[in-house]
């Protein structure tokens, strides 16, 4: 026989027009006696003559949008009974290192801090935000020992240095910092705040002793490392030289302005002006008659 010009598909091959119809009248399984995806296969093999296994059976109703109506994967409990993992309302389980709590069917978890501080503070909820122990202790569920914290609050805390080694004082304190620059940036907007929390950053680091001795100690390493070069050497004083030669005449060209503008409008502060630096200049000349 000839296949030549034929498109053959998996379809063809296995599944049938009748095979799928059949499928679709036994759904949803429960309801004709079928408990299970290996039961529905079985009865497939055994109708039609073929060697399906439950997983292909599952694979071509998922193509054809055929729901199959079973609650659990390859399961032969009877419809209607629980299944032995249930757990009912009330238990305690453990994930990520937190412990959870079942709240309400079919299978609603939620962590234990957040059930607990709900259940003191009623009328308010936690949604979208995170309960945190300000003592660092994931077992320390006493109400005083939890705090609800915005999700900006815990990133701005992160940044400022809170990790979980922090003490309970040290991590109220970073609360306070992080709930103040979340103020300023509702206050102030997102970019205002950001640049003002940058101009603070920039400040606190550049007063900092440890970080000026590290600038130090860079400079001098890279200062040595350029010396060592004679290229690199000569090329760092041509720099150098025409830096000075910029900023001379940035100020000098400031001081003419100046100068210009005081003596149109404002005579007696040029005059005064003039006579300082006449005296700062001779005071100059009078410092170096004495060295020679």
């Amino acid at each position: 026989m000839s296949t030549q010009g034929k498109k053959w598909t998996r379809r063809d091959r296995k599944w049938t027009d009748e095979m799928t119809e059949f499928v679709k009248s036994v759904c949803p399984l429960r309801e004709h006696g079928i408990n299970s995806r290996r039961e529905l296969a079985e009865e497939i093999n055994k109708r039609f003559g073929r060697e399906f296994t439950d997983k292909a059976v599952c694979s071509h109703c998922y193509e054809n949008g055929i729901q199959l109506g079973l609650c659990y994967s390859n399961s032969d409990i009877p419809r209607g009974e629980k299944h032995w993992r249930h757990r009912p309302v009330g238990s305690f389980q453990m994930k990520k290192g937190y412990i959870r709590i079942k709240v309400a069917e079919p299978n609603k978890w939620m962590q234990y801090q957040r059930y607990v501080w709900e259940q003191t503070h009623p009328g308010q909820s936690a949604e979208g935000k995170t309960v945190i122990f300000m003592d660092g202790n994931t077992r320390n569920f006493d109400p005083s020992n939890l705090e609800c914290v915005e999700r900006g609050e815990l990133s701005v805390m992160a940044e400022l240095g809170c990790t979980a080694e922090s003490s309970r004082e040290e991590r109220e304190l970073y609360l306070l910092r992080a709930r103040l620059v979340c103020a300023k940036s509702k206050m102030l907007g997102p970019k205002e705040a950001a640049k003002r929390h940058n101009k603070m950053n920039y400040e606190r680091r550049k007063n900092d002793p440890e970080v000026k001795a590290k600038r130090a100690a860079y400079a001098k390493q890279r200062m040595a490392e350029i010396m060592a070069d004679p290229v690199r050497h000569q090329e760092h004083l041509e720099k150098q030289r025409a830096y000075r030669d910029k900023n001379r005449a940035r100020i000098n060209q400031w001081t003419n302005e100046r100068r210009a503008y005081l003596k149109a409008n404002e005579p007696d502060k040029y005059q005064a002006r003039l006579l300082k630096e006449r005296a700062r200049a001779a005071a100059i000349r009078e410092k170096e008659k004495t060295k020679k």
